[in-house]
């Protein structure tokens, strides 16, 4: 058994924190604010397996099974889980055959819902949507959206129950070593508390965290990105979808990028366009940056109008209602970290995730896990239930960022 501080209380760090104390180990989760005060709040909260990287695939397979019985980890909490599916419409910008392939390969690593979708069939299924230059789609009912309160707090009353012990509101100020370890963090309260072992699951902070230890510089920037809701129907629409059938709406991601989908009576919709790192903090993950705001012309307006391309109901939904901002923890490749620091022998950085921190956290879990019970980096171990290998290497802190994901949204 091993004591080990987790750091970050979104969703990475709390279903660690259980995995781990789960596991034997006497676990202490330490969040600076309150718990998913970061990016886990923030999030569009979307859960998908649809993904380019064959590992990837495997682990969010497990994270769907996973949320699917979440109420038998987590006994006498309901479901976190909705699975109205995701919708990938491609336009003649698309490789067909190369959309085939990925299909195929998604089922191959145990996938098996997902489908591509012709034309036809696309019309067939979905008649509320308007395919005007939609050749094809992927389309997987497994996947949907997530509630991300439900999986941070009643995952940490998991680990509470497993005998972990949940600090809140006392950020990590400062770390001791001892030669090329690390033997205690300092929180600003003053306590400090000694480990054998540290995890850094503090998303789009972690490069200051691994700093505060004498860790390695980690490759990932902090990306704003903006959440818009509309004003959801009123009656039912004359573009073949109904008051009642609106929430049962798939995530729908358009040929740019462009998503939306159902939020209460509310639709959310999202478009990462033109990123570009900005100087992330606790404090100003709320900041709504000019021209990003409610009004006309604005950036809300314009995803809109992307979204009622193919989803023209929209047009018959009510005003833009609210904006929300938050910050991607994004990696060259979009692929997250998962490793040993290397210059501090005892701290295992969980981060980079790029958006799909909360889809992949317990997969993450599962890998914080295999090392801590292994004390080094590995190169693949085998998920359970029969999913297979993963190749950890995808993820590993010093690889070549040569094998890109591209289904980032």
């Amino acid at each position: 058994m091993k004591k080990i501080v987790v750091i970050g209380g979104g969703v990475t760090g709390v279903l660690s924190a259980w995995q781990l104390a789960g596991a034997g180990h006497e676990v202490v989760l330490v969040e600076a604010r309150a718990l998913g005060n970061g990016a886990s709040s923030r999030s569009a909260a979307g859960i998908r397996a649809q993904f380019g990287v064959p590992s990837t695939v495997r682990g969010l397979v497990y994270c769907e099974r996973f949320y699917e019985g979440w109420t038998a980890h987590f006994p006498g909490s309901q479901s976190p889980f909705r699975q109205n599916g995701y919708l990938f419409l491609k336009n003649y910008q698309a490789d067909l055959d190369a959309v085939r392939e990925l299909v195929r390969m998604q089922r191959e690593a145990g996938l098996a819902e997902v489908e591509f979708l012709d034309k036809a069939a696309l019309d067939e299924r979905m008649p509320f949507l308007d395919t005007t230059g939609v050749t094809a789609a992927t389309w997987c009912p497994r996947d949907g959206f997530l509630f991300p309160a439900i999986v941070y707090q009643d995952g940490a009353e998991g680990a509470r129950a497993l005998g972990a012990t949940v600090v809140q509101n006392d950020p990590v100020v400062g770390a001791e070593r001892s030669g090329p370890r690390a033997s205690a963090v300092v929180l600003g309260s003053g306590r400090r508390i000694e480990a054998d072992l540290f995890v850094n699951a503090t998303g789009f902070m972690a490069d200051s965290v691994s700093r505060l230890f004498g860790g390695r510089e980690l490759p990932i920037k902090a990306e704003r990105r903006y959440l818009y809701f509309l004003a959801g129907l009123a009656a039912d629409s004359d573009w073949g979808l109904g008051v009642d059938e609106f929430p049962s709406l798939p995530m729908i991601i358009t040929p740019s990028g462009a998503y939306g989908r159902p939020e209460n009576k509310q639709l959310m919709m999202g478009w990462l366009q033109f990123p570009r790192p900005v100087e992330a903090t606790l404090d100003n993950q709320d900041e709504i940056e000019p021209g990003f705001g409610l009004g006309m012309g604005e950036y809300g307006a314009a995803l809109r109008k992307e979204v009622t391309q193919f989803l023209p109901a929209a047009q018959d939904m009510g005003r833009l209602a609210a904006v929300t901002t938050g910050f991607y923890d994004t990696t060259p490749d979009h692929n997250p970290l998962f490793g040993y620091d290397g210059g501090v022998a005892n701290l295992i950085h969980a981060v980079g995730f790029s958006g799909h921190g909360l889809m992949h956290a317990p997969f993450s879990a599962l890998i914080v896990a295999e090392l801590a019970a292994r004390g080094a980096d590995v190169g693949s171990f085998e998920l359970p239930d029969g999913l297979g290998p993963v190749d950890l290497g995808a993820y590993a802190l010093d690889r070549a960022f040569d094998r890109h994901e591209g289904l980032v949204i």
